[in-house]
């Protein structure tokens, strides 16, 4: 891997030389050589270009405070703080500190007060944003448990990305936040400790006797208002296989920066009482029984140790975790979750986001109103929550048929928007469908005709609110305040997936033959998204050839 310097015979380097006089000579591609033209017998460097090249681009500069550095620090400066400079910082001024790692490097190293090489709480500077926190990596216990756990998102190796909410621009986040976080929805987090398996004696332990007696503590680890734990009531003289059987829950407000520690220990110890423990980040924690690996204190597994647990997850309103695309998640306009804007007590700022208020709620409404008439027609077509709409369609083609073969419903394709037409005489099932059908194609149509208006309004008071946000943090440094520019994104998504329901069901009414006869529709294929021009699906080409011939002026005649 490495790459002998040349031999040098102008003498080696010293350790008080001049950076300043080091330069690049074109003519060696292998080595920079530091001379000075006018003292030929100053002695030289030699450094290899291959590792100068692999030098980080990040200049350490020195902190002054949070106005000098987002006025004149670069990005690719870094600030290093010391750990009770950080701390301070996180205590004071943490939405400062937080709006100032959007845009900078920090760096934090442990106070050279710690001879014994403990370690600080690094999520006391993550919830900052703080990208690089020092660890004395040879002292164990609970801050390196934490560190170790962070990291397993990512298989221990390179970054973890922070929550968005310390990444937005528009965005305010306070590291002291002790209430729910606005625009992030809390998670309720339910625990059931079951049973353990070969839990051996403490290490260094001088207990009575040779069987622990064990009990479990479940902690949770995040921001302020999230750090709790609950504990397992003992059980004696069992170590092989203990029974806790006891359930708990707790409400996690930030989500994505909230851990769950495992913790068993001996409840009849002398000297030792730390059994063993296991550290996971909530973001990767799966839900349903569970087996959980103890550790030691270093971190080693611990043979055959084991909790038996069973895991589940929930919104704060008890739905379950929200499917991604949310179209079998159905709710009652009373129940639905809108947006709140909270009140600044500034009339100029309340006034600007006021005005987002009735065009927020009406996003919401033409989203859910569109995912809970696809969830009803999906019921009734008899396939899966998870199907789409061809499957839908397909489906439902070979329920519909009269004794003698034919098709009791055909679809109309010459309109962007198909319609289910009956042929004859239907039962009520076939009613509601047909019923239920109309309903999703009106909300899938009031989607694509309002979506763009709305996002357009959305976007101009979002660029007004941001005339704000330089002085937003003097206006109001202690208010949660989130610019909810999530909704237009949901809106946006939602009319690409209608667009995308409309082409299914016109391809998949072609697939099962049940077209009218004699409309003299083909298949359509799937264009890019401006090429479409916010239709359902593409344009046919007949229909661009008659509005050319329109154009054009008619034939004069001589």
């Amino acid at each position: 891997m490495g790459q002998k310097l040349k031999a040098s015979n102008s003498g080696s380097a010293t350790p008080g030389g001049n950076e300043k006089d080091v330069v690049l000579k074109s003519t060696s591609p292998t080595a920079v050589i530091a001379s000075n033209p006018l003292h030929l017998h100053q002695k030289r460097f030699q450094l290899l270009k291959e590792l100068s090249d692999l030098v980080t681009l990040c200049r350490s500069v020195r902190f002054i405070d949070f106005s000098t550095s987002s006025k004149s620090q670069k990005t690719w400066e870094l600030c290093s703080f010391h750990e009770t400079l950080a701390l301070r910082l996180a205590t004071e001024s943490p939405g400062d500190f937080v709006n100032h790692n959007k845009h900078f490097l920090s760096r934090v190293y442990p106070s050279p007060m710690r001879i014994d090489s403990s370690n600080m709480n690094p999520q006391d500077l993550w919830k900052c944003g703080c990208q690089i926190v020092s660890m004395n990596f040879q002292t164990a216990g609970l801050m390196m448990d934490l560190n170790t756990a962070w990291f397993r998102q990512n298989g221990n190796c390179g970054y973890v990305l922070r929550p968005a909410i310390m990444r937005q621009e528009v965005s305010y986040f306070s590291a002291d936040t002790r209430d729910t976080v606005p625009g992030v929805s809390p998670q309720l987090l339910h625990v059931k400790v079951i049973s353990g398996q070969n839990l051996p004696k403490p290490r260094g332990s001088g207990a009575k006797g040779d069987v622990v007696d064990p009990y479990v503590y479940v902690e949770i680890h995040g921001i302020p208002v999230d750090c709790t734990e609950r504990r397992t009531r003992t059980v004696t003289q069992n170590g092989d296989n203990p029974i806790f059987d006891e359930s708990f829950e707790f409400q996690i407000n930030l989500p994505e920066l909230a851990m769950v520690r495992f913790v068993v220990l001996d409840d009849d110890f002398i000297g030792d009482e730390f059994i063993g423990q296991y550290t996971i980040p909530l973001e990767c924690i799966q839900p349903g029984y569970r087996h959980i690996p103890l550790q030691s204190l270093t971190g080693e597994e611990l043979p055959h140790a084991r909790l038996f647990v069973h895991v589940a997850l929930t919104n704060r309103r008890g739905g379950g975790k929200p499917h991604k695309r949310g179209l079998s998640v159905r709710k009652a306009r009373r129940g639905r979750d809108y947006t709140a804007l909270r009140d600044l007590g500034i009339r100029a700022v309340d006034d600007v986001f006021k005005m987002a208020a009735p065009l927020l709620r009406e996003a919401t409404d033409l989203k859910e109103n569109m995912q809970n008439s696809v969830a009803v027609f999906r019921e009734l077509c008899g396939v899966s929550a998870v199907s789409n709409l061809m499957q839908c369609v397909l489906a439902l083609g070979s329920r519909v048929s009269a004794p003698d073969g034919t098709p009791l419903l055909l679809f109309d394709l010459r309109d962007h928007y198909p319609t289910l037409e009956p042929q004859g005489p239907l039962p009520e099932v076939l009613r509601r469908v047909i019923s239920t059908y109309e309903t999703m194609v009106q909300a899938c149509r009031a989607v694509t005709e309002l979506s763009d208006g709305i996002n357009n309004r959305l976007q101009h008071i979002q660029a007004m609110a941001m005339e704000f946000h330089e002085k937003l943090q003097s206006l109001a440094a202690k208010e949660g305040l989130k610019g909810r520019k999530g909704q237009a994104d949901l809106l946006q998504h939602t009319k690409a997936e209608v667009q995308e329901n409309m082409k299914q069901i016109h391809d998949a009414a072609l697939t099962g033959n049940l077209t009218k006869e004699g409309v003299g529709v083909r298949r359509v294929h799937s264009l890019p998204r401006r090429a479409q021009d916010d239709k359902p699906f593409a344009k046919r080409a007949n229909d661009q050839q008659v509005k050319e011939d329109a154009s054009k002026p008619p034939p004069q005649l001589h």
